[in-house]
């Protein structure tokens, strides 16, 4: 193997891995934007920050999950009070926040890590079928070239597939958390509530 042949096997190889670091970066880079839009409706607020939000008339982009479920909350009692106990409307309120964080962040970030383990899948049949072809011409150029085509893609494409789905874990942990606190603000405020009503009705 001349010099010549090996500077031409190592680039061909180069611009194999690089080609597979590029097919595999746009669904990692669309998944990791949907992680970061995650991450900022998932954050948690304070009381007063809860109470400023509550106040506007149309909802913040990204807007926390807490406050979210507190302005459902307020919209269902307006129309259900009467009808509805606070339990049932407390229980409909997180649903309907936690199927919207689903279809709006979960799933866009569980569709581009898909897409991943496919793409390296593809790269390491395409780098073995290179690598078999160079066999049978004893070609050692075409074999580095198909074996950086099937080792990169798939390393790369787990990798990102791991980051991801462990992103999406974490992030769904913090959506449960965002809900939990805009519970606990309606059964502190409703025990508030009765505990005052009570005491009003305690003749003096």
């Amino acid at each position: 193997m001349t010099e010549a042949t090996w500077s031409a096997g190592s680039l061909a190889a180069l611009t194999v891995t690089v080609m597979a670091l590029i097919a595999v970066w746009f669904p990692f880079w669309w998944g990791l934007r949907a992680c970061m839009r995650a991450f900022a409706v998932t954050r948690r607020v304070t009381p007063a920050e809860i109470q400023k939000g509550l106040e506007r008339d149309v909802p913040a982009p990204n807007e926390p999950i807490a406050i979210q479920v507190l302005r459902v909350l307020r919209s269902s009692q307006k129309d259900n009070a009467e009808r509805m106990p606070l339990a049932f409307l407390i229980d409909a309120s997180r649903q309907y926040v936690s199927n919207e964080y689903e279809a709006n962040y979960a799933k866009p970030v569980t569709m581009y890590s898909n897409i991943l383990p496919p793409i390296g899948f593809i790269g390491t049949l395409f780098g073995l079928v290179v690598l078999v072809l160079s066999k049978g011409n004893g070609d050692e150029m075409l074999a580095m070239v198909g074996l950086a085509g099937a080792v990169s893609k798939s390393i790369c494409a787990l990798f990102g597939f791991i980051v991801l789905e462990s992103l999406k874990i974490r992030l769904y942990g913090r959506m449960l958390a965002g809900l939990d606190d805009a519970t606990g603000i309606v059964s502190r405020s409703s025990h508030a509530h009765a505990q005052s009503r009570k005491a009003e009705a305690v003749p003096a």
